[in-house]
């Protein structure tokens, strides 16, 4: 039963591709979807990207471990969605429209007017979509494996084929198309595993049943009872992930991408509610299963907290609800890897190519596009057949880079119209340097999350090279943009 639905949804996404491919005819439609997405896909593009596989099989797994204290990040998640919509996202959306582009990277240069940091920002999208795809693509393996009943190769090069057949052929809005199906999927996945766990546990869902959780914790482990979750969740990191999330829709570009693809800026208001509902549902539901699953699983069993959903797919759920929680795992891989191939193809194509053989290119636009997907399927692919061993490593510092290198010039987009070409130059370099260093290097010798480093380093930086380089007035475009902010 399992198996059958995961081949009618392999199906079903591998038909919407097609689907999508045939609505594709320019670089517009590849990369943007035609700029046309309304609420309800806008949000769904969004939050779908951004709650990975991590938060399907990962969350259980931190509410098993921590308690209450995993909640954190779904406590954060609806002020991503707050910030990226309503404080970022509609001036966003204005000043990608104002200039008249197609990618993150040709945004930059048009507002800093300087071709050094369209050329800095396309090599930082690959350098760290490039990275994370390698995580993403090794863990596409291993669950695929483990679902599937097959060896990791075989699960990779499954999960990969799929993936990147929809997103070649139909670029964004098979990308777009894809996730909404799998957002779907994602939410009665989780209430559904949810209140299977709540039967288990306690007989059923119950007025009182956050009060016989209380009570059975606490019999457990008092720590589970405790925001730190004994120490296990630190205030710092407790500060860094809320400060961190916040950020997420101005400096994440596979995120900001949703934003630049909606049809109005009013678009942005209902698809935040949409997301937030989203969220919720996501973060309760799959919290509140990983603390009651201590009712549930004998302890000796759960030798690795990732191992709580496995184990309890079998336990509580029957075969068709376990192979749609299967899908929706699965969806929730595949939808952050989709969005994260588009964007990096993108910059490859438009940022690069465009810039390196602009005959060649516009002759043949599409079959550019296509093949700066191909590459990012192929690549993370063989990368991840055999993944180095610092591979954790690459998918944390991919996070942290991304995050860092786009915030303080983003932020001179919508917030800083005296921001200059030169201090964003210097912050873009700066962290993608001290980034990876700190990661690799340095994160483990001083105790010093390089996270932290970033949020202080990055906005530092900026600022004191933009104090010196300053100019008098900005660009009467500027002006112009910032009269469009104030009408909103």
């Amino acid at each position: 039963m399992m198996i059958a639905i995961l081949v009618v949804y392999f199906g079903l996404m591998l038909f919407i591709g097609y689907l999508a491919s045939r609505r594709v005819k320019d670089s517009r439609d590849y990369f943007l979807g035609g700029r046309g997405f309304g609420p309800w896909f806008t949000a769904f593009k969004f939050a779908a990207t951004w709650e990975s596989g991590v938060k399907l099989v990962g969350s259980p797994g931190m509410a098993w471990n921590a308690g209450w204290s995993s909640l954190a990040m779904g406590i954060g998640t609806p002020l991503c969605y707050f910030f990226s919509f309503r404080v970022f996202g509609q001036r966003l959306k204005l000043a990608f429209d104002h200039f008249n582009v197609l990618t993150l990277p040709q945004m930059l240069e048009k507002r800093y007017d300087s071709r050094a940091v369209r050329v800095i920002a396309a090599v930082a999208i690959l350098i760290g979509l490039g990275g994370s795809l390698v995580a993403q693509f090794k863990a596409t393996g291993e669950i695929f494996s483990a679902i599937l009943g097959t060896d990791y190769p075989a699960g990779l090069l499954i999960g990969s084929v799929i993936v990147g057949i929809y997103c070649i052929m139909g670029g964004y809005l098979a990308s777009v198309w894809t996730d909404f199906i799998q957002g779907i999927i994602m939410v009665f996945g989780s209430v559904a595993i949810f209140a299977a766990t709540a039967h288990a546990a306690f007989g059923g869902l119950s007025p009182d049943l956050l009060s016989q959780l209380n009570a059975a914790l606490g019999s457990i482990d008092p720590n589970l009872l405790d925001i730190t979750g004994g120490g296990k969740m630190s205030w710092s990191n407790l500060f860094i992930i809320l400060a961190i999330t916040m950020l997420v829709g101005i400096a994440m570009p596979q995120q900001s991408v949703a934003i630049f693809s909606m049809r109005d800026v009013r678009t942005a208001r209902v698809a935040m509610i949409v997301c937030v509902v989203f969220s919720a549902i996501l973060a309760w539901s799959l919290a509140l299963t990983g603390m009651m699953s201590h009712m549930v699983l004998d302890p000796a069993d759960v030798k690795n907290p990732d191992l709580v959903i496995p184990l309890l797919i079998p336990r509580v759920l029957s075969p068709l609800l376990g192979g749609i929680y299967l899908a929706a795992v699965l969806a929730a891989i595949m939808s952050t890897v989709s969005g994260s191939i588009v964007v990096a193809a993108s910059s490859l194509t438009e940022d690069i190519f465009k810039l390196a053989i602009p005959e060649r290119y516009n002759r043949s636009p599409m079959f550019y596009n296509r093949v700066g997907s191909t590459i990012f399927v192929l690549l993370p692919l063989l990368l991840a057949v055999k993944p180095p061993a610092i591979i954790f490593w690459i998918g944390v510092f991919a996070f942290g880079f991304l995050v860092f290198t786009f915030l303080m010039p983003m932020a001179g987009v919508i917030l800083i119209p005296s921001a200059t070409r030169q201090a964003v130059i210097v912050q873009m370099i700066s962290t993608m340097i001290i980034i990876p260093v700190w990661t690799i290097w340095l994160q483990k010798a001083t105790g010093i999350p390089a996270l932290l480093i970033g949020l202080i380093g990055a906005p530092l930086i900026f600022f004191i090279v933009n104090a010196v380089c300053r100019k008098s007035e900005p660009a009467p475009e500027i002006h112009a943009l910032w009269d469009k902010f104030r009408q909103l």
